[in-house]
């Protein structure tokens, strides 16, 4: 066997990143690290008995070149017996709608494929092929762009229990010279040379600069400080997560307990809202408290930077009980004399003006004639209103939150809206009728919110508080046979059934 696969078995096994009977989708470039990392892996899985497959990504952006390479990585896929899967994307088209970078629009789409790739196959892990010299050039790319202490940490060889990196403690000449003992073959992206992108000039430039005039070890020096600030990452994480568990409110009702585990925007359904508790967070020092920030931006779906960080800090820390700030995407972050709100007031979208104080963004009123999909932008929300014929009591999926109506006692279309002065309806379960304005206030819906909360109503009544409570007088009982059932989903999202 050679070294490098010693060493590459010796980190798996250390680290855990594979187990026996898992599959593995390997992400293969046809360069010269992923060519590397997929023999290895072939000559691995009959020891440790785990699957491989491999995937390639083209991101549109160099046509003639990605042809022979995805020639090069199916060939290579085959000649080994392991499945080859291939993904198309449009990078340039990501890149300009979100107003992103290409090497960040060119990230997202890769690994969301191979994310997807490895669920439909039923793969467990993602494997990268990520070496020393990649961490290197990481974590100067994150101070260069501003990062806190979690970016200067480099990257991981296990990220979120799915994508591995056994080569990150290996330096690129290691696999150069095993690609060449065995003469595998592999193709050098021309787009490596190319001084447009930070990261190559970062390659190409200034580490060898730094390298040539400093410390002729810098990258080594780099992987070693990554090294140690994971290793107290990990502390301090702990930490972090306990503290927003504590000091953090989400609505609507998601559980917090699940969402502090998120470390990037994308990987989770977003809240609607978020509120800090000052008076608990205050009891944090700083460390803690930018974690929390930092945490909150990512759960609503905002990649924070440091300078975003040190604003909110400020905020939090100010003497004032006002304030707030502006983020992108229409985020705001609002303090007042005991709290902190991260909110999307009109929803997800790029406006930046200055609403009113204690305005309220009303719902506009939808019609719905039928069952089917209807956005609310004002919501950053999708209502899918579902119908059920031959509905048997005592069957079905049935949840306690009461989404489901008895269609059997209203009919189409009905109007979706926000709350009336004056509007009276039964919830589900309660003694008697109730105005909504006493229900919402129970409910500790703030004032200037309660303009947005859904309304549903059929034949000048209302059926329910869609996401909150039905009526009573439209719940499923014995008799019923024909089911409605609402149910929300956030905008972006794909319906499923």
């Amino acid at each position: 066997m050679h070294p490098l696969e010693k060493k590459t078995l010796k980190v798996i096994r250390q680290e855990s990143l594979l187990h026996a009977g898992e599959k593995v989708v390997a992400a293969v470039s046809a360069g010269p690290d992923s060519m590397a990392f997929l023999h290895i892996l072939v000559r691995l899985a009959p020891i440790m008995n785990f699957t491989l497959a491999a995937a390639y990504v083209n991101h549109g952006l160099r046509p003639a070149e990605a042809k022979r390479e995805k020639a090069l990585v199916e060939t290579e896929a085959h000649r080994h017996g392991i499945d080859f899967f291939y993904g198309s994307v449009d990078v340039r088209r990501l890149a300009a709608s979100q107003k992103i970078s290409i090497e960040h629009a060119a990230r997202l789409l890769r690994y969301d494929f191979l994310k997807k790739t490895a669920l439909a196959n039923g793969a467990a892990k993602i494997g990268l092929a990520h070496t020393a010299d990649d961490q290197a050039e990481e974590i100067l790319l994150r101070l260069i762009r501003g990062t806190a202490r979690k970016g200067l940490s480099g990257m991981k060889t296990l990220r979120t229990g799915m994508f591995i990196r056994p080569f990150l403690r290996f330096p690129k000449s290691h696999l150069l010279d095993y690609l060449d003992k065995y003469a595998i073959p592999y193709h050098i992206d021309s787009s490596n040379r190319e001084n447009v992108y930070l990261r190559n000039r970062i390659r190409n430039d200034l580490l060898p600069y730094l390298a040539a005039n400093y410390n002729p070890h810098i990258r080594q020096t780099l992987i070693r400080t990554a090294n140690i600030l994971q290793d107290e990452e990990e502390l301090l994480e702990k930490q972090g997560n306990a503290a927003f568990t504590e000091t953090v409110t989400a609505a609507p009702a998601d559980t917090v307990a699940q969402m502090y585990e998120v470390s990037t925007p994308t990987a989770v359904s977003h809240p609607q809202e978020l509120k800090i508790s000052l008076e608990l967070f205050h009891r944090y020092p700083r460390a803690i408290q930018r974690r929390i920030l930092e945490k909150c931006c990512w759960l609503m779906s905002c990649e924070p930077r440091s300078r975003q960080v040190e604003s909110l800090l400020q905020l939090a820390m100010q003497d004032s009980p006002g304030g707030a700030l502006h983020l992108a995407d229409g985020l705001r972050v609002i303090r007042n004399k005991n709290q902190i709100c991260f909110e999307y007031p009109r929803g997800r979208g790029p406006f930046r003006g200055r609403l009113a104080r204690g305005a309220e963004v009303e719902l506009p009123e939808t019609n719905i004639p039928a069952p089917g999909s209807y956005d609310f932008p004002a919501l950053n929300k999708r209502l899918i209103v579902e119908y059920f014929e031959d509905f048997i009591p005592g069957t079905g999926d049935i949840f306690p939150t009461g989404e489901y109506l008895d269609s059997g006692l209203f009919s189409f279309p009905l109007i979706l809206r926000g709350p009336h002065k004056g509007d009276r309806f039964h919830p589900l379960g309660a003694p008697g009728s109730k105005k909504v304005s006493d229900f919402l206030s129970d409910r500790k819906i703030e004032k200037n919110k309660r303009a947005r909360t859904p309304v549903l109503t059929g034949d000048d009544s209302i059926l329910a508080l869609p996401g909150l409570r039905i009526d009573h007088r439209f719940r499923i009982t014995e008799k019923t046979r024909h089911v409605i059932r609402l149910r929300w989903e956030e905008l972006g999202e794909k319906g499923t059934k």
